[in-house]
């Protein structure tokens, strides 16, 4: 069925008419905002009838309990036809032919001076219970006034603690709360923060300490306009309770961050962002690449296919993590994540994995068959090549090395070494540790630069192209320098996300392998970090019902490390603030 219901409103000598399309097979009349004819006068019931098609005809009956009048004859139930009038407490109802390919037309006649307001339905006024409205207004007022200010004033008189240890009220009607406790050393002391009576907190009482507060945004660039709120005191609500002074809710970001194009901010690097679990971007990782011998900062998606790290580190996390273990200078170890990643205090970051610290204890940087209890210290191809001159000048010269033997024979016999008790540990010491700094530099005859050279680089060769240099780092060779071998410098990433702040001491229940896949990482330039879905199997959005509830600021800070100083131009005298005010914050 299809129907034109059209209302039509008289109001004085004027009529207003508005018409709508019903399409259905019962159209239900009554003052329910879910009836298909609604009706908004009180005396209708909230369902009153249903007008039913039944073939060709059109039907209409009352709900139980209730009557019409069709053409003047009160009726439960009718066949209607073109012409029909019915009347519903007052409201008459035509029935006309249809048109527009509606089979007929319900005109509803609305008379506005029968319609009672449906918000006058349940309003009792005081008058109509004979309240004296004056006498009550003024005992509310001055009880008002004596609770507020006349009685606890009397505390000024007879001391504030005296009214503060009996039942009558005291100054806590005046405040508005404890302060937080990170402004507890302001003590009693209101006006330190309140420099104007009956003036909210002005931004400049509140940077007079906070200088150091960064903008969200360049303010230079974008304007000052915070949607969230242009005053200090909108995000940072003191005498609160105990709670965190600051807002965390996601209203706080997502003013500007559900259409960063309205607020003026098209960029290809930030995308809109509404809640955690529904509505949020992929993660991108921050890594450096080196371009032409300057360290380059790239952003990429997590997912990306082929994302690589390119660290120039040489390093299988699998064969490190093998569940056999792993042979060291103190026999079979098997390896877990945290002999190398620690977190720093706060769990913030991980610490720098270094050579020293981490790797020195099984890969030996020994050099010379001869002298395997020697090793050189980790460091750039230059220094290592002065490290060996100086050592093996310091050899020849306390060998007392005849130079007419160096120069018939070139291979020096071997030093007896002492014995060591077997499974004892042998200790290594740095070649720069006792050799002197001057034998490197010490005047030598020919053929005693001829034999240290020729150790020297037999040394190096065995280093940087055989056992210990070429087996984390990638070395080039150039054989036009005065040191051929070329170590590409190593960067490791150390902070994949830093707009983000992830807490590795609030995760430390959990194994690292729930989120970083290393164990099957066969090369460095895997990136192990997790995408978003890895976080979202705990946390949802700040109204999660069946995950960790977790809001922007959980892991977004709002005052950017690298942002403008909010309290940089400040152009008066801070100390003689007092009654000032202005925006201190552009």
């Amino acid at each position: 069925m299809k129907l034109i219901v059209r209302y039509v409103t008289t109001r004085g000598v004027g009529r207003e008419i508005h018409d709508f399309i019903f399409e259905g097979e019962r159209a239900t009349i009554g003052r329910g905002t879910d009836q298909s004819i609604p009706i908004q006068d009180k005396r209708i019931p909230l369902s009153h009838s249903v007008l039913i098609v039944s073939g060709e005809k059109l039907l209409l009956k009352a709900e139980p309990g209730y009557s019409f009048t069709v053409n003047d004859h009160v009726s439960r139930s009718a066949e209607l036809n073109d012409g029909d009038i019915i009347d519903i407490l007052g409201h008459q109802i035509k029935v006309l032919p249809g048109e527009d390919n509606a089979e007929h037309i319900v005109e509803v006649d609305i008379e506005e001076t029968n319609v009672e307001p449906l918000r006058d339905r349940f309003t009792t006024r005081l008058w109509q219970l004979n309240f004296p409205e004056r006498k009550l207004a003024w005992l509310f007022f001055l009880s008002i006034i004596a609770v507020g200010v006349i009685v606890p004033s009397a505390g000024f008189f007879v001391g504030m603690d005296v009214l503060r240890n009996s039942p009558l009220p005291d100054d806590s009607q005046w405040l508005a709360g404890e302060l937080h406790h990170t402004h507890a050393f302001i003590g009693d002391d209101c006006n330190f923060c309140h420099t104007q009576p009956f003036t909210p907190v002005l931004d400049v009482d509140c940077l007079s300490c906070h200088l150091s507060v960064n903008h969200h945004f360049d303010t230079e660039k974008f304007g000052r306009d915070y949607k969230a709120g242009n005053r200090c005191g909108d995000c940072h609500k003191e005498h609160s309770g105990p709670d965190s002074i600051t807002r965390i809710d996601q209203a706080v970001c997502t003013v500007c961050h559900e259409n960063l194009t309205a607020v003026g901010l098209e960029s290809e690097v930030l995308r809109s962002a509404t809640d955690f679990l529904e509505d949020h971007p992929a993660f991108r990782v921050t890594m450096k690449e080196l371009a032409d011998g300057v360290w380059r900062t790239n952003r990429l998606d997590a997912w990306k296919e082929g994302l690589m790290e390119n660290s120039n580190l040489i390093f299988p996390h699998d064969l490190h993590l093998d569940g056999e273990g792993i042979d060291t200078a103190d026999g079979t170890k098997v390896m877990e994540c945290d002999d190398c990643h620690v977190s720093e205090k706060g769990g913030l970051r991980m610490k720098t994995v270094t050579m020293e610290s981490h790797c020195a204890s099984c890969h030996q940087l020994t050099f010379d068959p001869d002298t395997p209890d020697r090793v050189v210290p980790h460091g750039s191809p230059e220094e290592l090549i002065q490290d060996l001159r100086g050592y093996y000048a310091y050899q020849f010269l306390n060998r007392n090395v005849d130079e007419a033997v160096v120069a018939v024979e070139v291979n020096l016999p071997s030093v007896r070494k002492k014995a060591r008790r077997p499974g004892r540990r042998r200790e290594r010491q740095l070649i720069n540790e006792f050799v002197p700094q001057e034998s490197a530099t010490i005047a030598l005859t020919t053929q005693a630069r001829a034999y240290i050279e020729r150790r020297v680089n037999e040394a190096a060769a065995n280093l940087f192209e055989r056992q210990t240099c070429t087996i984390c780092h990638d070395i080039t060779q150039d054989s036009s320098q005065e040191i051929p071998w070329i170590v590409r410098p190593v960067r490791l990433t150390t902070d994949w996300f830093p707009m983000a702040e992830f807490s590795h001491d609030s995760h430390k229940n959990m194994q690292c392998s729930g989120c970083h896949e290393a164990e099957p990482s066969a090369v460095a330039t895997d990136v192990l970090i997790p995408e978003i879905g890895s976080c979202r199997i705990c946390h949802g959005g700040e109204d999660a019902s069946d995950r960790l509830q977790s809001s922007c600021i959980t892991c977004h800070k709002f005052h950017l490390d690298e942002g403008q100083s909010m309290g940089a131009h400040i152009a008066v005298d801070v100390g003689n603030r007092m009654g000032r005010s202005g925006d201190f914050t552009k």
